[in-house]
């Protein structure tokens, strides 16, 4: 079999080590086969080769028409071609849906305008709304391209519109949040609102394995609370993210802007050497970036809160902006979005972490996903005091600059739904340990602080107290302990 389009091209530019999701060859019959990490394999009978199968732009045609479009990919291709090699295609064909898709491509990703006019025509879409989600459109009058991709050439990523996704896209979101607290009556959904802020933190830092303590722990309830307030104008700039990074870290880790060295994300075991599983973003690409990311939220707002949700989350995360903080920052900007776009009431919490917490490795699958395909193009050196220097950022830039996030887009959809499932338990949860908590005072009237402490050693004891427990109740007899695990066993009884 022959390759064609993409993958013709990956092997005509040495792009080996760049992930395609569709690959194309041509051959006696025709074929799909999908792979288990998503990607298909497609082969075309030969009537379909391009008629100047040598000529990489016919290529990059075959791709736009078969293939789909990968733009971290295509950035790459077009820097290995010439202005004046892409003008000449184009202006054979000056009407045509693909050289105006190809005109409009070069300039968005590479910044380089070419050495021609307008073109004249009906208009064509950059994205098929069929296959990939698209934003709110922009007529580029230049290429007579109708502008629908979800960024701009700083930051633009793609999700295409797999069947999980339009599942995701289908479901009212926001109508299943507000039937779970309807039924909530106002006193309960109060104390709720601070219970779930309250689970929401403790999930986020244990997602990174850490105790935050009660000090740090009350400063990011605090942060929650004001998720959404903010202005989307305003929500994404540098001066915004350093106050909440110095507000959520311990002070001593608190940065006055975006880090200034190379990190990376790795494992190490006594004796071994350090695994690296993600280098990040090198620091001389971080504020370009995030600016990329800001400058992208508007057009952002008018696609599923969800998507804007997970596409923000998840590129602030893989950016890595700061030294400390960065995880417990993503999962915040879930939440902010998500309340400033009504899908969350001003004021509640999704319980989004604690979902992530219950199924880590899918979590670490959908950072995997990106990590790997960045890790297996990136070079780089280590010292005897662990600094990792990335030697070819340029080669990498493209995928940290026009992402592929389907699979970050799936995976908080997956954990959105699971969050809106444990609302019912969590709010269940609370009214039983009201109804326990008013049994056990019926049995000994104990002041707040007290009975708090020992509602707190029940419920870590499943409703028995223990003899190391028990010591700290000295005052309460034996029959009254008894009563009380059995007034906390009746109290929550479903």
């Amino acid at each position: 079999m022959d390759s064609v389009g993409n993958t013709w091209l990956r092997q005509k530019f040495s792009l080996l080590k760049s992930r395609l999701e569709h690959e194309s060859y041509l051959g006696s019959r025709a074929s799909v086969a999908h792979q288990k990490d998503g990607r298909k394999i497609e082969t075309y009978l030969r009537q379909y080769a391009p008629k100047s199968f040598d000529d990489p732009l016919a290529h990059i045609e075959f791709g736009l028409k078969y293939d789909g479009v990968e733009l971290a990919f295509l950035r790459e291709v077009f820097g290995r071609l010439t202005p004046e090699n892409v003008t000449a295609y184009i202006q054979q064909s000056p009407t045509g849906k693909y050289a105006k898709q190809i005109g409009f491509f070069y300039e968005f990703l590479t910044g380089t305008e070419l050495p021609m006019g307008g073109l004249a025509g009906n208009y064509v879409p950059a994205l098929d709304a069929e296959e990939y989600l698209t934003a709110k459109t922009v007529k580029n009058p230049r290429w007579r391209v109708d502008h629908n991709l979800l960024g701009t050439p700083a930051f633009s990523p793609t999700v295409r519109l797999t069947d999980e996704i339009k599942a995701g896209l289908a479901r009212d979101w926001k109508g299943q949040i507000a039937a779970v607290l309807a039924d909530t009556p106002p006193a309960l959904l109060y104390r709720a609102l601070s219970y779930l802020y309250a689970k929401e933190t403790r999930s986020s830092f244990l997602i990174e394995r850490e105790e935050p303590g009660r000090a740090r722990e009350e400063r990011f309830i605090a942060v929650l609370r004001d998720a959404g307030k903010v202005p989307i104008e305003q929500a994404l700039t540098s001066e915004r993210l350093v106050a909440l990074q110095n507000t959520i870290v311990d002070p001593r880790y608190a940065e006055k802007a975006y880090r200034q060295i190379q990190n990376y994300v790795g494992t190490t075991l006594p004796g071994v050497r350090e695994q690296i599983h993600y280098i990040t973003v090198p620091p001389t690409l971080v504020p370009s970036l995030m600016s990329g990311l800001a400058g992208a939220a508007n057009r952002l707002e008018s696609v599923s809160p969800v998507v804007q949700a997970a596409v923000t989350g998840f590129q602030f995360v893989f950016i890595h902006p700061f030294e400390d903080g960065n995880g417990r920052l993503q999962r915040f900007l879930f939440q902010d979005v998500l309340a400033r776009r009504g899908v969350t009431p001003m004021g509640a919490a999704l319980p989004i972490s604690a979902a992530i917490l219950d199924n880590m490795h899918a979590y670490d699958d959908a950072l995997e996903d990106f990590s790997l395909r960045t890790m297996g193009k990136s070079v780089y050196t280590t010292n005897d005091a662990g600094a990792v220097t990335l030697t070819n950022p340029a080669e990498i830039e493209s995928l940290w600059r026009f992402p592929d996030l389907t699979r970050q887009v799936e995976y908080l959809m997956t954990v959105m739904a699971r969050a809106i499932e444990a609302l019912p338990k969590e709010l269940g949860y609370l009214r039983r340990y009201d109804r326990a908590r008013a049994e056990v005072r019926g049995v000994v009237d104990l002041p707040d602080q007290r009975l708090n402490s020992l509602m707190k050693w029940l419920d870590a004891g499943g409703g028995k107290l223990s003899n190391n427990k028990r010591k700290q109740f000295a005052e309460l007899t034996d029959e009254e302990i008894a009563g009380v695990e059995q007034a906390y066993t009746e109290g929550f009884a479903e």
